[in-house]
């Protein structure tokens, strides 16, 4: 703080710009039936096969621990269709000036500004999942070591690839 005529003024940090762009809206049927489908192998095991077991192995079971472990099976089914929805509400990219800018997370949330100078390959990934539901994830790798790859998913096929020729394009490595 520095005082002026007698009247107090807060100094600040100037903002960070924010990433304007969202993902496509259909990245969240795509996060839902991935985690979906992976929250329902896991539980089908610990349900059909774990608890058995652990009823037949172990003295201490009891219908208590069944509820428990059916909780922990309804839990991470629930979270499989609540943390989509999230992600999307909380995702953000895009470019200011030679930066590549992205907000992400929901309890903790990160802010990555990539310097175009600094990103050494871009490459698109898509899955049979992915072409399902007609997405890329924009995959970047940079120089150094921590956080040397980052992805953008849930990208159309035609944004992606624009993003891809963008960076190759800044970087003036040649045409495509």
């Amino acid at each position: 703080m520095t005082a002026t005529c007698g009247h107090a003024r807060r100094m600040t940090a100037p903002e960070s710009p924010r990433p304007p762009q969202r993902l496509a809206a259909r990245v969240v049927p795509y996060w839902i039936f991935g985690d979906g489908m992976t929250s329902i192998v896991l539980t089908g095991l610990a349900w059909f096969l774990g608890r058995p077991w652990l009823a037949d192995n172990w003295d201490q079971w009891s219908p208590a621990l069944d509820n428990v472990l059916l909780g922990l099976c309804l839990g991470s089914l629930s979270m499989a269709l609540l943390i989509p929805p999230l992600n999307y509400a909380r995702w953000r990219y895009g470019f200011v000036d030679d930066l590549l800018l992205m907000r992400y997370g929901i309890l903790f949330v990160e802010e990555r500004a990539v310097p175009v100078r600094r990103m050494q390959h871009v490459d698109l990934v898509r899955g049979p999942i992915e072409r399902l539901f007609g997405l890329a994830t924009l995959v970047v790798f940079t120089a150094g070591n921590e956080g040397s790859a980052f992805r953008v998913p849930g990208l159309p096929v035609d944004v992606a690839r624009e993003l891809r020729d963008r960076i190759v394009q800044m970087r003036g490595d040649g045409r495509l």
